[in-house]
């Protein structure tokens, strides 16, 4: 599989108006839309409440997450929740879906400029479990009944995009990249409970990517921790995006299961431009990037990856999102992310 665009996009941006995000869009991410969080226009945007929103027996008390399996007409609205995840072509697809901000400007945008790809941000499963874990004030994984939740949630929320992308451009790519901050946390979950193995969570993962493949979706699992790399590529993922800046080691440590992985197509996204402060961005260059992202792609092909694989479809984004940063120096640092894409490209 290769992905033309070779700058993968963040998930949220700092700027507190659609106008602004709208120019900034369609100047570096017409082929590639994504629908940004944007903290400083609506608070009430976020992954969480985009994903658990219109979802049975999950609620918002404020700001608090509620669970309420079992309350009156649950087993009702799982039920046609469970036939929308087996149609989404039914018309009850549209009751699961969620506001954002730019999220019809994100339409508009796809239909005007016939985007090749339309980016599809959500949490993906495991975190989506482990919030709700804290939520039911208990491990709730090991439970499949609320695997068979965590695993619809995230499928029906992406598939309702991807139906409403096709609407406005039948050709375009969707490419769902799973949001998973909490997958270095497996490790610790693991051994607090030991019903729960890498196997189930493998399992967890391979549900929702087999689902989504199966509707024309890329499927990338996107984490910026320092996590076990084996179980999104077991799990069937394309696409891998990791922060190459501060975990350079990461893949090196598993060398013959990314020669696979990269063999079968697999793409790796390298999170190499740091977003920590306006200051550290303010102090960055290409050329630096560049020497920074060659050493550490080294260190993977001295524990064996051959180089072309790493090479051949290589791609490019921020180590976060860049929504703490002023307007300024995150525009640099997607701009740097950018040209950087586009230099490895053309040597590559």
């Amino acid at each position: 599989m290769e992905i033309a665009a070779k700058c993968m996009p963040p998930g949220a941006l700092p700027y507190n108006n659609i106008k602004n995000t709208t120019a900034m869009m369609a100047k570096l991410f017409r082929n590639t839309p994504f629908i940004p969080v944007l903290p400083n226009f609506s608070q009430e945007d976020t992954l969480d409440r985009r994903l658990f929103e219109n979802i049975p027996g999950i609620s918002y008390d404020k700001d608090k997450l509620v669970l309420n399996i079992g309350v009156s007409d649950y087993e009702k609205e799982v039920a046609v929740f469970e036939k929308v995840f087996r149609n989404p072509d039914s018309q009850h697809i549209e009751k699961y879906g969620f506001n954002a901000g730019f999220l019809e400007k994100y339409f508009q945008m796809i239909k005007k400029f016939q985007s090749q790809y339309a980016y599809i941000n959500l949490l993906g499963p495991f975190t989506v479990s482990q919030i709700l874990t804290s939520a039911a004030q208990g491990q709730i994984l090991a439970d499949k009944s609320y695997r068979k939740l965590f695993i619809q949630a995230v499928c029906v929320k992406a598939l309702w995009l991807i139906k409403k992308i096709k609407q406005y451009c039948p050709n375009t790519i969707p490419i769902v990249i799973l949001e998973e901050p909490i997958l270095g946390q497996f490790g610790m979950v693991k051994r607090e409970n030991d019903e729960i193995t890498a196997d189930m969570v493998i399992s967890l993962f391979s549900k929702v990517i087999e689902k989504l493949k199966s509707f024309g979706a890329i499927v990338g699992v996107q984490c910026f921790e320092k996590c076990d790399w084996s179980i999104p590529i077991k799990s069937g993922a394309d696409l891998i995006s990791y922060d190459a800046y501060n975990n350079p080691n990461n893949l090196s440590i598993i060398p013959d299961l990314l020669i696979d992985f990269l063999r079968n197509g697999g793409v790796i996204n390298w999170g190499i431009v740091p977003v920590v402060s306006d200051n550290m961005v303010k102090g960055l260059s290409i050329d630096y990037l560049e020497k920074r992202l060659s050493s550490t792609i080294g260190g993977i092909i001295l524990a064996g990856v051959p180089a072309e694989l790493l090479y051949r479809n290589i791609m490019i984004s921020l180590n976060n999102n860049p929504d703490k940063l002023s307007v300024m120096f995150a525009e640099k640092a997607i701009m740097l992310a950018n040209q950087l894409g586009s230099r490895f490209t053309a040597r590559f």
